[in-house]
């Protein structure tokens, strides 16, 4: 098929069903425009039977690119604020790559799969280099304003694509979990398409098919307890198409275990393989207490975790190390021991900054510095390797400020125990090697709001007003000299500030 037989969007045929109105995402809005107006050759080429869900941003929107269009399609994608994702275990594909846009309206994230070539077959390794471009960009049909290929050229390669997904009998379990929508999908294309036409393509695809292996495997597919039919098709299928084979057994092998090992890693620790090209970043949720900081933070967090990787740190109570956790465990005896030396009872920047501290109090905030440098490392590294951390609280340059330095030069100075001098400058060493965040974003809210929250949060040690009170100067006074800060006004309804915050935070991604 000659490139001059692809016809581009503006030739689409125009089904009568479009957008309700207010229902598009603003970024694929701009895109379709945007794509359009180049006159770029494209369409959504597979599940259309959900392509709607898919335009709402409950599913990936999966578009199929003419590869000479590429580069109007990069500036498409920029212009209408989608960026570039890449895997951090390095899963791609080629010719695949993936891109995600904020919808500001909903504070989530639309996922885009562009195809600048079809591969395909198995699940996980995509063995297959499937020759159908040509064939799904030919004749488009508009469905919800969008271009989508002829219901016979969907249907053949739905056939081949489900077929050779059960050529191995790992990947056909994986097949046949939720195998009702294939079902349902197979179904709703039949309805559609010319059958005949359908099996015309199939036979271009697959050398030495016609119609009777079309149907054998169509009756297969549309029958849920057709699995060991299925397999058996596949594997004949797998064998006819054996030179469309993109990798080797062994590399096949290879990247399987290596994409299995990478899917159990994200199970076991619960993170996203997606991280933006632009790399990531640690956001600092930073204000007095009760001022929706952990609110906030989760928010955050559910609004961009669902696409890409993100990391949950809390930099004001980091969890223990092996220099920490013993030490830790006799925490509660301390408190008992010595009810008036706890750390609230430094609850103000005079008293940080003045005489007198216990051996216990500097000892307690040295290790704390030293778990506080080993979280905020961690995070560091993996912010450079692409993920988006986002803090509760963040130590900052002054020194006196809740989760800061406890002890200036003057403090130090002043100390008469060498003991405790020296681990004085020791937690003063650990503040000032800390990472800075990318971004702080500065929470804001009247005290008599913040004491309202305090007491309608239900926490074991119940509510403390005057707690809320005597830590005020201390949250309020932290500088983060060279760190983008925005301040953020929470006395608004959740769903504002939210919206505020995310959008802050993806235009510094």
């Amino acid at each position: 098929m000659n490139v001059q037989s692809v016809v581009t969007v503006a030739d689409a045929a125009e089904d009568p069903v479009t957008d309700a109105p207010g229902v598009l995402p603003r970024p694929l809005r701009l895109l379709r425009a945007a794509l359009d107006q180049r006159g770029i050759r494209y369409c959504h080429w597979k599940s259309n039977i959900r392509l709607a869900r898919a335009l709402t941003g409950m599913e990936d929107v999966d578009l199929l690119v003419h590869r000479e269009d590429a580069v109007a399609f990069q500036a498409a994608l920029a212009e209408a604020g989608f960026r570039r994702t890449g895997s951090r275990a390095g899963l791609g594909h080629p010719g695949v790559f993936h891109a995600v846009a904020l919808d500001e309206a909903s504070g989530g994230l639309i996922h885009l799969h562009a195809y600048l070539q079809i591969v395909g077959g198995d699940s996980l390794v995509k063995s297959y280099r499937l020759p159908v471009e040509p064939m799904l960009l030919t004749g488009c049909r508009r469905l919800h304003g969008w271009p989508v290929p002829t219901p016979e050229a969907e249907l053949a390669v739905f056939v081949l694509r489900v077929a050779l997904k059960h050529a191995d009998p790992v990947e056909a379990v994986m097949a046949n979990r939720g195998y009702g929508a294939t079902v349902e999908e197979l179904a709703w294309l039949r309805d559609q398409a010319d059958e005949a036409r359908a099996i015309d393509l199939f036979a271009g695809l697959v050398p030495g098919a016609g119609a009777e292996l079309f149907g054998r495997l169509v009756e297969a597919i549309g029958d849920r307890r057709a699995l060991l039919q299925r397999m058996r098709l596949g594997v004949h299928l797998a064998w006819t198409m054996r030179g469309l084979r993109r990798l080797g057994r062994i590399a096949e092998l290879r990247s399987r275990l290596h994409r299995v090992a990478a899917a159990l890693e994200r199970r076991i620790s619960g993170r996203r393989d997606l991280v933006l090209e632009t790399g990531g970043t640690i956001v600092a949720l930073v204000g007095p207490k009760a001022t929706g900081k952990s609110t906030l933070g989760d928010g955050i967090a559910e609004s961009l975790s669902g696409q890409l990787d993100v990391i949950r740190i809390h930099a004001g109570k980091p969890p223990a190390t092996l220099l920490s956790a013993a030490p830790r465990m006799l925490l509660p005896l301390a408190r008992r021991m010595f009810p008036g030396d706890r750390p609230s009872a430094y609850d103000s920047m005079e008293k940080r900054r003045g005489r007198g501290h216990s051996l216990l109090y500097v000892l307690r905030m040295t290790l704390l510095a030293h778990d506080r440098r080993a979280l905020l490392q961690r995070s560091r590294r993996a912010a450079a390797a692409g993920a988006i951390v986002v803090s509760d609280r963040y130590p900052s340059a002054t020194e006196g400020a809740i989760d800061s330095s406890c002890f200036d030069a003057a403090t130090i100075a002043a100390c008469g125990s060498p003991l405790k001098r020296w681990l004085m400058r020791q937690e003063h060493r650990l503040h000032a090697t800390l990472p800075r965040p990318g971004l702080v974003l500065r929470l804001e809210a009247p005290m008599e709001t913040a004491i309202r929250r305090d007491a309608e949060r239900s926490k074991p040690e119940g509510p403390d007003a005057a707690a809320v009170v005597r830590r005020w100067q201390l949250e309020t006074q932290a500088e983060f000299p060279g760190t983008p800060v925005v301040r953020l006004r929470t006395d608004v309804p959740l769903r504002d500030s939210l919206r505020r915050a995310v959008t802050e935070v993806w235009a510094r991604l």
